[in-house]
């Protein structure tokens, strides 16, 4: 009995000197770098993946059409609902923020008509690249180790600092131009900036 009770406080003591020394980590960062390091996507914190996609209308587009300025790129498909309901707040975003931040949106769908189809439907005025295959998704999220299949998540959004590194990654949607405006703004992107 004795030694089962010193085993809990050792046990305990032991966890509460790793949180303490979490904290402390953690509370020496910043506030975008302590999102980033708080993320469970393996993209953050690396390079971000260099790419060049047809787009919807014929045309090419990339990230490095936008280098130098910090990007929000967002990986969606033809049969994800959720995806689809996001447009709203991306287009909003793109016309108010467009001009200071890259925006890229990739569909990783069932065909480009589709896509396209979806994307006239919706009045989407912001870049629509074609992901065929899912190659471009997949290299942004990388399977974890020893992981028994290939997940790919959409809707999946991923910020890049002007440098060009993943400091953000996000599986799920945004509901509001506010509620994606105030995460840019706890990481730095400029969206205080007087935009277009």
């Amino acid at each position: 009995m004795k030694n089962a009770l010193l085993f809990i406080v050792a046990t305990a003591l032991a966890l509460a000197a790793v949180g303490y020394s979490r904290w402390s980590y953690l509370s020496s960062l910043s506030e975008a770098e302590r999102l980033g390091a708080t993320s469970d996507h393996p993209i953050v914190g690396r390079p971000a993946p260099g790419f060049s996609l047809p787009d919807l209308s014929g045309g090419a587009g990339g990230l490095a059409s936008g280098a130098g300025r910090p990007a929000i790129v967002d990986f969606w498909t033809t049969w994800c609902g959720l995806c689809i309901k996001e447009f709203p707040v991306f287009q909003e975003f793109y016309r108010t923020y467009g001009s200071s931040i890259v925006f890229l949106s990739v569909c990783s769908g069932s065909s480009t008509e589709k896509a396209a189809e979806l994307v006239a439907e919706n009045g989407v005025t912001f870049p629509v690249l074609y992901d065929e295959g899912k190659v471009v998704a997949r290299a942004y999220q990388p399977p974890e180790k020893n992981a028994r299949r290939e997940v790919t998540a959409f809707p999946f959004t991923v910020f890049v600092d002007s440098h060009g590194k993943v400091v953000y990654a996000k599986a799920g949607i945004f509901r509001s131009l506010d509620e994606l405006v105030s995460l840019l703004r706890r990481l730095g992107f400029p969206v205080d900036a007087t935009p277009s």
